[in-house]
């Protein structure tokens, strides 16, 4: 297979490796206290474990539900297990991060434990697979056989997740329109996945055979635990949904009058695609990138547009926080466009559509409309907002730093808010398979982030490149002259015809969509390298824009990796787990620890390029300027117990060297990981050791900070000093600072402790059209500096918790700022952008761009000074996209992952 080490992994699998084993071990008590041996210890006695899920386990919701409800909106009781975990979530940030004590893990969180504390309810789907719940809903699935816990982890989704499954197995297909109803969002969704991931039906199949065929003597197991998986979903949907009029019915289905159809191996892989590339991908921003240097290009010149372009790019900056110490290189080298692979769009050339275009006979699809999900019920699901803020964190320290000499780690992915949530828990206890945590509905075979018998694991999204943008040389087999509209293309001298598919759906009215029947018909065009986006011309030659990414065709084949994460046979260290996380294609940073050791992975099938091309832009397709291959496992980034005691993740840059992905700017001086990093090193500072609730404190500090002006206002105010006429707006600031530069509110009185400065800063930040940032960058890139292929701000308002990620104008300042203030700074700018340079021009900048907000804010409050600004902290609350019919609360900010993980072993098998 394509992965770096599956012979390896195939032998040993071959050789009876898959055995779940427990042996005895020393036992712990809550507090993290290590006892005597004992004799005949349980898989629970290896550690103690906590986790959470909000809002809760169980996610259908029928019509008689609804009923007793009495509305939209779940309660800690009603519908049962469906909101219970939500107030805990919530409760983390009424608590001082400092005053968290091993008590207070019971009330934050739930156990995490291999066996329920209580049995709520047993049952017997099929002979040879048992259900058991928990007080809050969780299924415990045991199995006779493999098959038998496959066939449940199928059936009990179903009890889960009924609905929601059903629309991301549609929304992978491109078939939203079709399920949920004709309306602009869910047309425009499903243009925009076949853009991504378009695949017949028949080809989706195909992969499930091909990944098992790749899988060598571990294939036939693959094959008939996928079989097994998709017979328990289709049970379980038989018996809940025989007629949308069932009483088990989802409530959902009798809006839609649609009785839900059987699952088939395609659904899994159209929900992979689905997950994959949202989560799992990066790279892909090459012809914006090639626009952006050709207009530094025509403002500055070549040789000083170079100079801008790496300033800003920040592709390999040493001042980067990074999670791994050891240096570990990849992509990098210089930016340079003058290669003779580079293939440069017209900016102002013809173009013709790719991808997604309507074709004759088709219903016009509605123009300007923006991919989003409209369920039954006028719920209204933006997933673009999902693939901005879908991000997670880790926090591991080693033995050495922790108070019980073992390790400890508190981690989670951060995949939204919804109701029910897009993830869902089950625990596995099977031959071959011994697993708790969650993964993503649908494609839950095994627990995708979670804890084995003795090791606990979890992941971040890496965004390593993946994603290249390829340019064919468009060509007409009769041999006339090619246009944008061609769709032949050129391979080795030859004219080859494009595959061509036509993706048809037919919408028909519901209760909550009521527009009339519709077929779309929508042009696919795909070339050996991938989807084609666009056609286009370079140098005004007609030319196609193909994503080629490494992982289509391949969406399932990371499928082996987490099966071995599941197996207590193969992973049973360090080692063995990151040899796992060697086999999962997508691009992630993998975590790891149990009671000896923490460890870190970076997964990814990733391309090894040719020299004659540069990674940030557009490149020709042909054998000089193909990918050369896969980089091998040992020159992933990886490192297990570095020097300095932890590892700490939030999407930052992994390793020193390793060269930032064409659309990641932002691995420059300032990330929000270092929220978490910088508590992190004051707590283990000199000879202090850390305990579990510590860290747990730690993350929830980080959680409830602005990153975004913890690490740039202060250099924003030393630049503007002492001016009178400021002094009681930068008090109010240097206040706000003083306290963190938190935005909580922990004794719940309806508003942020520090509320003037946070409603200054916001308007100083991002006020319509308005910027600081822009205002400190422009002084030298003038008009340019709305042109950056980058966002401005990742901000709490977007109700998604997740916030200030990957934005790279947090760095700029923080660099460019302190250069004008003559600190040191590594790599620093070739120019000065904030005053061109000049500390004096830039502080005439930054007091002007100061007083304006001032102005501008309180004219919009209606107020005569600054601390009588008020902010409403509503804005920023975690709004939960309710993903069904029946929704949740929404709580206070907090950025934290969805589901996470604490985490204490004090034995081994």
């Amino acid at each position: 297979m394509r992965s770096r080490a599956a012979a390896g992994l195939v032998g040993l699998l071959a050789a009876g490796a898959l055995v779940a084993t427990t042996a005895p071990t020393a036992v712990a008590d809550d507090t993290g206290t290590t006892g005597r041996p004992a004799p005949t210890a349980r898989a629970d006695s290896f550690g103690t474990l906590w986790n959470i899920l909000p809002p809760g386990s169980r996610g259908n919701v029928t019509p008689l539900d609804l009923a007793a409800l009495g509305g939209s909106t779940a309660t800690p009781s009603k519908p049962t297990n469906a909101a219970d975990q939500l107030e805990m979530y919530d409760a983390l940030t009424r608590q001082t991060p400092g005053s968290i004590d091993p008590g207070d893990l019971d009330r934050l969180y739930k156990r995490a434990d291999l066996t329920p504390a209580t049995v709520v309810s047993t049952q017997t789907p099929r002979a040879g697979t048992t259900i058991q719940r928990d007080a809050y809903g969780v299924p415990f699935i045991t199995g006779a056989t493999f098959e038998d816990t496959e066939f449940g982890a199928g059936y009990a989704a179903i009890q889960d997740r009924m609905f929601l499954m059903d629309v991301l197995r549609h929304t992978g297909a491109g078939r939203m329109a079709e399920f949920t109803g004709n309306t602009p969002g869910n047309v425009a969704m499903d243009q925009s996945q076949l853009r991504s991931a378009f695949y017949t039906p028949a080809e989706a199949e195909a992969q499930v055979a091909a990944a098992a065929a790749d899988a060598g003597p571990y294939g036939a197991r693959l094959l008939s635990g996928v079989d097994a998986f998709l017979a328990g979903i289709n049970q379980a949907q038989q018996d809940l949904c025989p007629t949308v009029a069932a009483p088990t019915c989802p409530a959902e289905y009798v809006g839609l009058q649609k009785t839900p159809t059987a699952w088939t191996r395609a659904d899994i892989v159209y929900v992979a695609s689905l997950v994959g590339g949202i989560f799992g991908k990066g790279g892909g921003g090459e012809t914006a990138n090639a626009a952006w240097w050709q207009a530094l290009k025509k403002k500055f010149g070549q040789q000083r547009a170079l100079r801008i372009y790496a300033d800003l790019r920040e592709e390999n900056d040493p001042e980067a926080p990074t999670t791994a110490t050891r240096r570990t290189t990849y992509d990098a080298k210089p930016f340079n466009p003058s290669l003779p692979g580079v293939a440069l769009p017209d900016l102002k050339g013809p173009t013709a559509p790719g991808t997604g275009a309507t074709l004759r006979g088709s219903a016009p699809a509605p123009s300007g409309a923006e991919p989003s999900l409209d369920l039954p019920g006028g719920v209204h699901v933006d997933l673009s907002q999902l693939g901005a803020h879908g991000m997670s964190n880790a926090l591991l320290v080693s033995g050495k730093e922790s108070k019980t000499g073992k390790p400890l780690a508190v981690m989670g992915p951060q995949t939204g808010y919804f109701a029910p949530q897009l993830l869902v828990e089950q625990v596995l206890n099977g031959p071959g398979i011994q697993a708790r945590g969650v993964a993503f509905a649908g494609a839950n075979l095994f627990v995708q982030l979670g804890r084995g018998v003795d090791y606990a694991w979890s992941a971040t999204s890496a965004g390593s490149d993946v994603v290249d943008t390829v340019v064919e040389r468009l060509c007409n087999a009769d041999g006339s002259k090619p246009s944008v509209t061609s769709t032949g293309y050129r391979v080795d001298g030859a004219c080859v015809p494009m595959q061509s598919d036509v993706h048809t759906e037919t919408t028909t009215p519901n209760f909550t969509a009521p527009a009339p029947a519709t077929t779309y018909r929508f042009q696919v065009l795909r070339t050996r390298h991938g989807i084609v986006q666009q056609r286009t011309t370079v140098k005004g030659k007609p030319v196609a824009l193909v994503l080629q990414r490494s992982t289509y065709g391949h969406e399932v084949d990371s499928v082996l990796g987490f099966g071995l994460f599941n197996d207590p046979g193969f992973v049973h260290d360090a080692a063995s787990f990151q040899q796992a996380a060697g086999q999962i294609d997508y691009t992630f940073n993998w975590f790891y620890a149990d009671d000896r050791d923490i460890s870190y992975f970076s997964s990814g099938l990733l391309p090894k390029r040719s020299k004659k091309v540069e990674p940030d832009l557009p490149h020709w397709a042909g054998r000089r300027f193909d990918w050369k291959g896969w980089l091998p496992f040992k020159k992933h980034v990886h490192q297990t117990d570095p020097q300095r005691g932890y590892l700490v993740s939030w999407n930052n840059k992994p390793a020193p060297g390793f060269a930032a992905a064409d659309d990641t700017w932002s691995y420059g001086p300032v990330y929000r990981s270092q929220a978490l990093e910088k508590r992190l090193q004051h707590q283990i500072r000199g000879k202090r050791k850390i305990d579990l609730p510590g860290l747990v404190g730690v993350m929830a500090g980080g959680a409830t900070a602005d990153s975004r002006a913890a690490y740039t206002l202060p250099w924003l105010l030393k630049v503007i000093g002492k001016d009178p006429q400021l002094a009681p707006v930068t008090t109010l600031l240097k206040g706000w600072l003083r306290d963190g530069a938190m935005r909580v509110d922990r004794d719940r009185n309806g508003t942020y402790e520090d509320q003037a400065a946070i409603a200054l800063f916001d308007a100083w930040w991002e006020s319509g059209s308005r910027s600081v940032a822009y205002d400190v960058m422009g002084d030298r890139l003038g008009g340019l500096v709305r042109k950056l292929p980058q966002g401005l701000d990742d901000h709490p308002r977007s109700g998604q918790g997740s916030s200030f990620n990957g934005i790279a104008w947090y760095g700029y300042l923080s660099k460019d700022l302190r250069t004008v203030l003559g600190k040191k700074v590594d790599a620093p700018y070739s120019t000065g952008y904030c005053g061109q340079g000049s500390l004096a021009a830039c502080r005439t900048t930054l007091r002007a761009s100061l007083a304006a907000a001032v102005a501008r804010v309180l004219s919009d409050q209606g107020k005569s000074s600054v601390n009588q600004l008020t902010y409403d902290k509503t804005q920023d609350d975690i709004r939960a996209n309710t993903a069904g019919i029946v929704g949740v609360r929404p709580i206070d900010w907090q950025n934290r992952p969805t589901f996470q993980q604490v985490v204490s072993f004090f034995g081994h098998r």
